[in-house]
């Protein structure tokens, strides 16, 4: 039994330095090449708000505005990178770098829950699944706090394993500790923890409760009695923000097949071929998307219907899946599906490594027909991670996508930024990349309100171009349609209106067709000399 279990530890070690090496090799690619294909503008609004903070103006993406759109842990172990260096590529880096590490500890806990659970072969074959995952790839390298809220997820259940193996007041008091880390990593965690919770008190020692809920309030009350005080709510503005702009309605027939989806690969990959026949037929969609809810619970079910602590932690993981599923269908964002859903494909990683172990110790007229199944799943996600790897090593920028949120935001940032006289005042509705890479040189204003809860206001009540006037902003950068929009309202709402100069010979940055940056002359206000 001790060579059974030192084989695997080893094993496990060496899938985690390949998938390391694998996430080193992509992270070494030049800044520029990253960014195109993994960065989105939101990355920006977190170390935006860190460099603010470490600068002493709290977090806020212009110096001015205080906000909670962003997910807290993240942003609080980027502050001490800009009491270091300000240069934006050199933090850039060091996060991009800081989820690699945190990634590649995910495969190791992983594996530790899977061979609790299951046992060997499960934990050897989870660590492989997620060492070269695209998905865990893709979202390590987007710098956003993805990365972190799904190690965040499986050392919590983890800890609840470790906690009910010898049931204390410590232990409790510690997975209570990172309970509240998981949530700060990012808010939706707070489902596992009330599903654990829930098992706790339907299986486990009742006692462990009291001292992890005192735990995981002290982590998280600083931040959440700060928010609260400050907007009226824990939970980041940033979503509400995000809800009103969703392009689909809660439980939309699209949306519905969109985070189909996002989820139908599993760990292996995003098939764009599979997600574009879901979303041209969204009542397929929909079916799909509402069997993999349903099989998700009845998994978990099943999962906890033998099963006693310590254990049955791992079977609040397919529910928590079910609950994201639920949860983003009804958010209707779907340019996020990805990156929200990513902690689903971690669960499915581990789903399938317990169906190999229960495959691997199989007997009986089942045991062919099954073993042929599991092959052919996992020979599909090796073409599929094969296929992606080869793109994240040598590809210098992604196909447009009408799935996912854009990236690629640095060029453009860094050259329009540029342009404007210092001291201007710009505004953007997607303004991280502009406020990150204008440090200071120019003072940028968020409009689509995700991290600016005052536009986010204006939108709600249409009054945006007086909420751009009263901020001083004479310059926009945006897509074309954005700006066209302003001008015909700004017609419509203002007497005189404003003159709105289109900066010409601006370059193009893929993916970005139509991109611009127009000059805003304000007429007069009434007693006043000047524009």
């Amino acid at each position: 039994m001790r060579s059974r279990v030192d084989a695997t530890v080893a094993a496990v070690a060496g899938i985690t330095i390949v998938g390391f090496v694998l996430r080193l090799a992509v992270l070494l690619r030049p800044l520029g090449v990253i960014d195109r294909l993994f960065v989105p503008d939101d990355t920006y609004y977190t170390l935006t708000i860190a460099r603010s903070i470490a600068h002493g103006h709290g977090p806020t993406v212009d110096g001015h505005t205080l906000t909670s759109g962003f997910q807290a842990l993240l942003g609080f172990l980027m502050v001490p990178v800009y009491w270091l260096s300000n240069s934006p590529d050199t933090a850039l880096r060091v996060d991009l770098a800081l989820l690699v590490v945190v990634d590649t500890l995910t495969i190791v806990v992983l594996a530790w829950v899977a061979y609790r659970f299951a046992g060997r072969v499960a934990a050897v074959t989870a660590a492989a699944l997620w060492a070269v995952s695209p998905v865990a790839v893709s979202m390590a390298l987007g710098g956003l706090e993805t990365s972190l809220a799904i190690l965040g997820a499986m050392t919590l259940v983890a800890a609840w394993i470790w906690a009910n193996d010898a049931p204390s007041t410590t232990r409790a008091a510690v997975t209570g500790v990172v309970a509240g880390l998981a949530v700060l990593a990012r808010v939706d965690v707070a489902f596992l923890v009330v599903l654990l919770g829930a098992l706790q008190l339907w299986r486990g020692p009742r006692r462990l409760l009291v001292p992890g809920s005192i735990a995981g309030a002290v982590v998280v009350a600083p931040w959440w009695i700060w928010c609260t005080v400050q907007f009226g709510t824990p939970v980041p503005t940033s979503g509400a923000a995000a809800h009103h702009l969703a392009p689909l309605p809660p439980f939309a027939r699209e949306g519905l097949a969109q985070v189909a989806g996002a989820v139908a690969g599993g760990p292996f990959d995003v098939w764009r071929s599979l997600r574009q026949r879901l979303a041209d037929h969204p009542v397929l969609g929909m079916l799909v998307f509402w069997v993999f809810v349903l099989a998700l619970v009845a998994l978990g079910v099943w999962w906890a219907r033998r099963r006693t602590m310590p254990q049955l932690a791992v079977a609040a993981l397919p529910i928590f899946a079910a609950g994201l599923l639920l949860f983003y269908a009804w958010f209707g964002v779907s340019f996020y599906f990805t990156r929200y859903l990513a902690p689903v494909a971690c669960v499915v990683a581990l789903i399938i490594a317990v169906a190999v172990e229960r495959v691997w110790h199989a007997r009986g007229s089942w045991r062919i027909p099954l073993s042929i199944a599991t092959a052919a799943v996992l020979l599909l996600g090796v073409v599929a991670v094969v296929r992606a790897t080869y793109r994240n090593l040598t590809d210098t920028s992604v196909a447009p996508s009408a799935f996912d949120s854009v990236t690629g935001y640095r060029a453009a940032a860094k050259t329009v930024v540029a342009i404007p006289p210092e001291g201007s005042v710009l505004g953007a509705y997607q303004s991280g990349a502009f406020g990150y890479f204008a440090n200071g040189r120019l003072e940028v204003v968020n409009l689509d309100g995700v991290v600016n809860p005052d536009a986010a206001d204006a939108l709600r009540h249409d009054t945006t171009v007086e909420y751009m006037r009263d901020r001083g902003v004479h310059w926009l950068a945006d897509f074309t349609l954005h700006i066209v929009e302003f001008a015909v309202k700004s017609k419509q709402q203002l007497h005189p209106p404003p003159a709105v100069r289109k900066v010409e010979g601006l370059p193009q940055f893929p993916p970005f067709p139509g991109y611009a940056l127009a000059e805003i002359t304000w007429p007069p206000t009434r007693g006043s000399g000047a524009g």
